[in-house]
């Protein structure tokens, strides 16, 4: 998962936000030239990789290209790009223009991408709702009082079928490598062997249960 947006539209306070890190923050363009990666949390055993990216502007400058090449493969594979817009913008049609320009020249235009509307506490109530009402899907968030953060949250864990489901799941008894896969990519709350098979009671994300169909009881 990959954090873009307008140079200054709060991206590296949210990744501060969401990952409990210490990036640098500040209003200078282009702070972020270096990727950063670290660790969300979600709970249940679930952890997502987080990369910061530099701000993008309306002509990304070459030399700026060049040093943010580094990420560029993380933005054009990740699974989801938090688009991050700052709400309080009087121009931000054009920033979100601009960055959605800069996606399609890295070739990251079909990545899948949740919209994030920053500075909430920064946004008059009503122009929020304006800003919401035209862009479904989008969600409102204050990395600096953590307003909306859960919901963020929420919203990733469903964009990415995250969401935990209980299932049994049976293996024969000398098949280590598939009740390994089960402890490192879900929570197991029972092991059961009987003869030569293996019952495992766990919590497994739901975009895995197709990589266990065979195994379903």
């Amino acid at each position: 998962m990959a954090l873009v947006g307008y140079t200054n539209a709060g991206k590296s306070t949210l990744f501060n936000a969401l990952t409990r890190a210490s990036a640098p923050t500040s209003d200078q363009p282009f702070l972020t030239l270096d990727p950063l990666v670290r660790r969300v949390r979600l709970g249940g055993g679930r952890e997502l990789m987080l990369v910061d990216t530099v701000g993008f502007i309306h002509k990304l400058p070459h030399q700026v290209v060049a040093a943010f090449r580094a990420t560029l493969e993380e933005v054009t594979e990740a699974d989801l790009l938090l688009h991050v817009v700052d709400a309080s913008a009087e121009d931000l049609e054009e920033r979100e223009a601009a960055v959605e320009r800069v996606l399609g020249e890295i070739g990251a235009a079909s990545r899948p991408r949740l919209l994030v509307l920053s500075k909430a506490d920064c946004t008059p109530p009503a122009r929020a709702s304006v800003c919401l009402a035209g862009r479904p899907g989008a969600v409102l968030v204050s990395a600096l009082t953590a307003a909306g953060l859960p919901a963020l949250l929420g919203a990733i864990v469903s964009r990415l079928g995250l969401e935990l489901r209980r299932v049994r799941l049976r293996f024969r008894a000398g098949d280590r490598t598939g009740i390994s896969t089960v402890y490192a990519a879900g929570r197991v709350l029972g092991h059961e062997v009987s003869g030569d098979e293996v019952t495992l009671h766990a919590e497994l994300p739901s975009r895995l249960l197709e990589r266990y169909r065979e195994h379903l009881l």
